[in-house]
């Protein structure tokens, strides 16, 4: 605790009698300071008894939250079935090579795939990929998707600027089939046989 004294002249001056007896005013920045003081030691004591403590609590680890049921299928990264089907991968069905053979003749086959899970012969997934004689690419996919089964299309979708794009779909019962064509040096594109494809290929079971 700081005492203040107040020290007279040696021999006394003319306000000594105003000075005996009476409080002296304490200043205002002196009763801030001693509160900042006050602070800073609850604080530094705090720190030093716990500190360990402290830090702890700060950065603990906020639990995950559980995931929400998913509606419908949930794909992975790795592939085109859902997460909890185990798949395998194949080539894709004679039916699908025979209709693009079928509306696409004037092309080549790059590759195909088909996924499905062979504990119950589902058909997720099926894809074939091509090039044109122009270099333009097609690509012919078959997904099974879940929700309501409200069948649309065939729409068509296209960039307006070159190089042209162009995308056909269709909702057929549980499949969405598309059919993705990428022009390249300005090729014209068989959008007539796309759209002939997307509505009527043969579907899996």
């Amino acid at each position: 605790m700081v005492r203040f004294v107040e020290l007279a002249p040696e021999g006394g001056g003319p306000h000594d009698e105003q000075l005996r007896g009476r409080r002296i005013p304490r200043p205002a920045w002196l009763t801030r300071a001693r509160c900042l003081a006050l602070v800073a030691v609850i604080v530094g004591a705090f720190l030093a008894g716990d500190g360990t403590s402290l830090v702890r609590s700060a950065v603990q680890p906020i639990a995950a939250a559980a995931p929400a049921p998913a509606a419908g299928y949930v794909y992975a990264d790795r592939g085109h079935c859902p997460l909890t089907v185990s798949c395998e991968v194949r080539r894709a069905r004679m039916d699908l090579w025979g209709s693009y053979n079928q509306l696409f003749p004037d092309t080549d086959t790059i590759g195909s795939n088909l996924w499905y899970a062979p504990a119950t012969g589902t058909v997720y997934h099926q894809e074939l990929d091509a090039i044109g004689a122009s270099g333009d690419t097609i690509i012919l996919i078959q997904q099974r998707i879940s929700g309501p089964e409200i069948p649309f299309g065939p729409t068509l979708d296209r960039t307006l600027r070159p190089p042209h794009h162009v995308l056909v779909s269709a909702r057929r019962g549980p499949w969405l089939v598309t059919a993705a064509l990428y022009s390249s040096r300005g090729a014209r594109l068989p959008v007539m046989a796309a759209l002939a494809w997307v509505a009527t290929s043969p579907l899996p079971g």
